[in-house]
C-alpha cells in the first residue's frame, strides 16, 4: 500500500516468473510493469511519498548483487540507485513513514551491518547501539510516530531477548528472555571463516570451537545446511551450541548455491547436488585439517533435509574423508524428493527442476547422486532418523535403503518417530534424537 494506504502494488508467481503489478489508484486494473524470472530479486519496500509513481526497492536485475533502487512504477525501469555495492548484497532496508525517506539498508557478510542513508538516522540508532552493546537487533515493530519500538537482540552466545525501546526518552525496558537458564560464559562463539574451492570459488562458512579446548587435532562435525536457495547465518544456533558443548568444532560452510552471495554465487550450485556442491565442502574440511585444527581421522558430517542428503552423499562420494555420517529428515532419492512436492507448490517444479534436476531430461545425473541407488558404498557407521509422516521423505524407501545396510553389516543406528511431521516436532522428540545422536558420535567420534 501507499502512504495512504491504498492498494496499489502486487506480485504475482507462476512458480518460476514473478510480475510486478501496478495501478495508480484502486479505481483502475492492475498491470503488469515487470516480468522476472525466480533468479531475479524484486522486493518493494515502500512508495515514495514526494513521487506518488515510484517506489523503493531491493532489486539484483541486470547485476549480481542485490542493491537499493527507486522504480518508475509506470515505466517498469529503475530511475536511480540509493546503494550497491559489488562486494555487499542488500538483504533490508528501512524506510521512515514520519521522516518520509529511506533510513538504511541492511547488508550481510558473515554478520548483518547496517549502512546509513540519512544522518538523522544514524545519529538515531548509534543511541539504540550504546544501550545494547555488544548485541546484534532486529526492530519487530513501531508506532506510527516512530517512538515506541519492539526490538528484540540476539548474539552467537545468546538466543536474545524482546525488549521495548522508548526513543524520546531514551530508554529501552526488557519485556522478556528466550532462554534466561543459558549463561553465555558457556558457550562457544561462532567465528567467520573463508577458503578458495578447487576451481577458484571463495566459499564462505563458521567455525565454532568447543571451550577450554586447544584450536589443535579436535574432532569435527561439518553441518552442512538445509536447502536449496536458504544458508548459515550468525547468530544463536543450539544444534552447534550442543556439539560444542560436547567437545566438537562445528563447521558451516555457505556452499555454492547457497542465498546471500549474489546472483552468479546462487547459480553455480544449481544441478551441482553431489558434484560441485560436495567439492565445497570436502576442500572446507581439507583446508581446516591444513590448518591442524582438524584430526582428519575424526570428521563426522551431520544435515537435515538436504543438508542430511548432502551428509549421506559424501560418504559414498568422498571415501575416506568422514569417520561416519548422521541424517535427520534426509533426501535419500532426488527422485522421490521431487515428487515429493505439495501440490500446493506444483507450479513451482520447473524452479526445482532448474536448480535440482529435471527427472526426465538428468535421470543419470540424478541417478549418480541419490544415496539410495549407492548402498553397496557405505562402508562407514551412520545415523539416520525420520519420520514416517514426514511429507518429504518416502519413509518406506528409507526404511529398505537401512535394511540393505544392515544386509551388508554397515554399523547402522536408525530412529524412527511415527506421530509428528518431523523427529523434533515436540520436546520429547527432540532430546530423544538429540540423545541418540550424542551418544553415536561419542563412539564413533569422539573415542574413535
Amino acid at each position: 500500500t501507499d502512504a495512504k494506504g491504498q492498494l496499489r502494488l502486487a506480485i504475482s508467481s507462476d512458480g518460476v516468473n514473478e510480475k510486478l503489478l501496478y495501478r495508480e489508484n484502486e479505481d483502475q486494473p492492475f498491470t503488469a510493469i515487470q516480468t522476472n524470472s525466480f533468479t531475479t530479486t524484486i522486493k518493494p519496500i515502500s512508495f515514495s511519498e514526494t513521487s506518488p509513481n515510484v517506489i523503493y526497492a531491493i532489486s539484483n536485475m541486470n547485476r549480481d548483487k542485490n542493491a537499493l533502487v527507486e522504480l518508475d512504477c509506470k515505466t517498469g525501469k529503475e530511475t536511480k540507485v540509493l546503494f550497491a555495492n559489488d562486494t555487499l548484497n542488500v538483504v533490508d532496508a528501512q524506510y521512515s513513514r514520519s521522516k518520509k525517506r529511506m533510513g538504511f539498508v541492511v547488508c550481510e557478510t558473515w554478520k548483518k551491518e547496517k549502512f546509513y542513508l540519512d544522518d538523522t538516522v544514524k545519529a538515531f540508532y548509534s543511541k539504540l547501539d550504546k544501550l545494547l552493546p555488544g548485541t546484534e537487533y532486529r526492530i519487530f515493530d513501531r508506532d506510527k510516530d516512530e517512538n515506541l519500538f519492539i526490538v528484540r537482540t540476539f548474539t552467537d552466545k545468546n538466543p536474545g531477548s524482546y525488549y521495548l525501546y522508548f526513543a524520546n526518552k531514551g530508554q529501552i525496558k526488557k519485556l522478556s528472555d528466550f532462554n534466561s537458564s543459558l549463561k553465555e560464559q558457556d558457550l562457544a562463539e561462532m567465528k567467520p571463516i573463508s577458503f578458495t574451492s578447487r576451481d577458484g570459488l571463495k566459499i564462505n562458512g563458521y567455525l565454532t570451537l568447543p571451550l577450554n579446548k586447544s584450536a589443535k587435532d579436535l574432532p569435527v562435525v561439518v553441518l552442512p545446511h538445509n536447502g536449496p536457495g536458504s544458508r548459515n547465518t550468525w547468530g544463536y544456533n543450539p544444534e552447534v551450541q550442543l556439539l560444542a558443548n560436547r567437545g566438537y568444532a562445528v563447521f558451516q560452510i555457505n556452499y555454492r548455491g547457497s542465498s546471500g552471495y549474489g546472483k552468479a554465487f546462487m547459480t553455480a550450485g544449481y544441478k551441482q547436488w553431489g558434484g560441485k556442491i560436495n567439492n565445497d565442502i570436502n576442500d572446507g574440511v581439507k583446508w581446516l585439517i591444513s590448518q591442524k585444527i582438524a584430526d582428519p581421522k575424526r570428521v563426522a558430517i551431520y544435515g537435515t533435509g538436504l543438508g542430511g542428503y548432502i551428509a549421506l552423499n559424501s560418504i559414498f562420494s568422498s571415501p575416506g574423508m568422514y569417520a561416519c555420517a548422521a541424517s535427520n529428515s534426509g533426501v535419500i532419492n532426488l527422485f522421490s524428493y521431487l515428487k515429493s512436492v505439495p501440490p500446493y507448490l506444483k507450479s513451482n517444479l520447473q524452479m526445482y527442476y532448474t536448480v535440482v534436476g529435471n527427472p526426465v531430461t538428468d535421470v543419470e545425473y540424478m541417478r549418480q547422486v541419490s544415496p539410495v541407488f549407492h548402498s553397496e558404498k557405505f562402508n562407514v557407521p551412520l545415523f539416520v532418523a525420520q519420520s514416517t509422516n514426514d511429507p518429504r521423505i518416502n519413509s518406506g524407501e528409507v526404511v529398505q535403503f537401512v535394511k540393505e545396510l544392515k544386509k551388508r553389516q554397515v554399523n547402522i543406528t536408525y530412529l524412527e518417530k511415527g506421530n509428528e511431521s518431523t523427529p523434533l516436532a515436540n520436546e520429547q522428540s527432540r532430546q530423544q534424537m538429540y540423545l541418540a545422536l550424542e551418544q553415536f558420535l561419542d563412539i564413533n567420534l569422539k573415542k574413535k
